[in-house]
């Protein structure tokens, strides 16, 4: 079980952070991949926007991709040295930043965020940490606003005397006790519908994540607007990915490390990105390289 402290420390101190974040992206065959083929596809709809919150942002690799679809961004983590970092690489143009505790969030205002996101780092939150996150992401939210939040799902694997029963070198240090039934119930307390989960395996065959949206009414929460969530269990999440990193693998050319270290070009805030080429293109771009 990942305390507060223990994240605090391990992410402050202990971990080697001379590939920026971007290693946990390898299972995609790259940060480019995954944030095409995974990310982007399933808040899409949910871009362009004002306000982003982002929770726990690590080195900032999702940052990056955000930063130009959104007018203002606002960075939390309880990792000094992240903020740091971050700070650094994106500077204080319309960017804010903040070191908290683990779970508070006062000093950002009342119905001031159009999006919160987190990816790849709320999986190590135990349920009362989230609690706590989604209790004040319900204040925060402007009416109409949204949130895409990965967290852990292993408390769901518990029998009834409580017991874990996913062996310990496939819980990947998930919070413990936490559920996307408990994210479910949390949004509902706070007035906030969250209307989509995708429960998804990592490391293994074991569902032990999942993948949140939710939204706040805009006129207030009514019963038919909170009740339902669709919920789908996704075991081929990870198939896409394997295709695309056999692909790369196949027609790489020689010498090209794997993406998932290389640099990525970094965007300035609500500066349009070139658009991604399509595979089609990708492919005969290698092909004639």
């Amino acid at each position: 079980m990942p305390t507060i402290e223990e994240n605090r420390n391990y992410w402050s101190s202990d971990y080697d952070w001379s590939n920026r974040g971007q290693e946990w992206n390898q299972g995609y065959g790259g940060t480019q991949n995954c944030w095409e083929w995974c990310v982007h596809p399933r808040i899409r709809s949910l871009l362009p926007t004002g306000h982003i919150l982002e929770l726990a942002p690590g080195y900032g690799v999702w940052t990056n991709f955000l930063r130009p679809f959104c007018t203002k961004m606002t960075l939390v983590d309880l990792a000094p040295n992240c903020i740091e970092h971050c700070r650094a690489r994106f500077g204080d143009a319309n960017m804010s930043y903040h070191t908290n505790d683990g779970s508070d969030l006062s000093f950002v205002a009342d119905g001031s965020i159009d999006m919160v996101f987190s990816w790849n780092s709320l999986v190590h939150a135990e349920a009362e940490t989230m609690h706590s996150y989604v209790q004040q992401i319900c204040r925060k939210l402007k009416p109409g606003g949204v949130g895409f939040i990965h967290h852990s799902n292993l408390g769901a694997h518990r029998n009834e005397a409580g017991e874990q029963q996913i062996p310990e070198g496939d819980r990947h240090w998930r919070g413990s006790n936490m559920t996307a039934k408990q994210f479910r119930e949390d949004c509902k307390a706070g007035g906030v519908w969250c209307y989509n989960q995708e429960i998804i395996p990592w490391g293994s065959d074991y569902l032990i994540d999942c993948i949140s949206v939710f939204i706040k009414p805009e006129d207030g929460p009514t019963p038919d607007q909170i009740h339902e969530t669709q919920i789908r269990e996704n075991m081929d999440h990870w198939e896409p990915a394997r295709a695309l990193r056999k692909i790369d693998g196949m027609f790489r050319k020689p010498g090209v490390p794997e993406e998932a270290v290389a640099e990525v070009k970094i965007t300035p805030v609500g500066q349009t990105p070139p658009a991604p080429a399509s595979p089609l293109a990708k492919l005969k771009a290698m092909l004639t390289g």
